[in-house]
């Protein structure tokens, strides 16, 4: 049973040595001058069977943080889906949040998602690249890919959002609870399933505009990471359709 009034934060990294500390050190000054809840929020970090340092790293920052902080990890990598499936059972907040690990997305956004998802009364806030007032810093071959993705998902799915793989995402946590064993993507199309799986069960999903600062030209994405969201995205549709899976 989750908490009253609680913030989970559940952060999966892989290889982010580069990013984590920096990360974990602005989401607790986020969460910190929260007023709603500056005292009850917990960060988890799931090392997806990270080949650097990352988890030394983080269990640094813990033996020198008092914040509720912790760490899952395993081996070997298995999928930034498979790492939040994961790390959701080890959380216990009212509300929460998926935040990517490269700081692209900043934690403050999850403020303003937060007062969206309490004035629309919604069941999940996403960040969207699509939405009008998004600011995007993005390299033009990840906007090609997004934009084909995009595209592609829109023609095949009946879903009331524009952009469904954007690194931060607002939950409330019954409704995780309730939807996430029809998710069986481990990989990038995990989001899509997710939030399939939450509009079949008649949950209300708004977007939330995004500040996007791109460090990486390319990603984390190389061409077996797009084949694998094309087969898993083909597994889902058929998922949908021809099985009704996620009514």
């Amino acid at each position: 049973m989750a908490e009253a009034e609680k913030f989970s934060i559940i952060i999966p990294a892989y290889n982010e040595a580069g990013n984590i500390a920096n990360t974990l050190r602005e989401a607790i000054k986020v969460f910190k001058n929260f007023k709603d809840f500056k005292n009850s929020f917990e960060i988890l970090v799931v090392d997806d069977g990270s080949t650097d340092n990352t988890s030394e790293i983080v269990n640094a920052f813990i033996d020198s943080s008092p914040e509720n902080i912790s760490l899952k990890s395993y081996r070997p990598n298995r999928g930034k889906g498979y790492a939040l499936r994961y790390g959701f059972n080890f959380i216990s907040g009212t509300y929460v949040l998926f935040l990517d690990a490269d700081l692209d997305l900043h934690p403050y956004l999850a403020v303003g998602m937060f007062n969206l998802l309490q004035k629309k009364d919604a069941d999940a806030v996403i960040g969207s690249k699509k939405n009008r007032h998004s600011t995007i810093n993005y390299p033009f071959i990840r906007k090609f890919l997004s934009s084909g993705y995009y595209f592609f998902i829109r023609t095949l799915f009946k879903l009331p959002v524009k952009d469904t793989q954007t690194g931060i995402k607002l939950f409330r946590y019954e409704v995780l609870k309730r939807c996430m064993d029809k998710v069986k993507v481990n990989k990038y199309a995990f989001d899509l399933e997710l939030l399939l799986a939450i509009n079949g069960k008649g949950y209300k999903i708004i977007e939330s505009p995004i500040d996007l600062r791109a460090k990486r030209r390319f990603g984390r994405i190389g061409i077996k990471d797009i084949f694998s969201v094309f087969t898993d995205t083909i597994k889902i549709f058929y998922r949908y359709y021809a099985k009704r899976f996620y009514d």
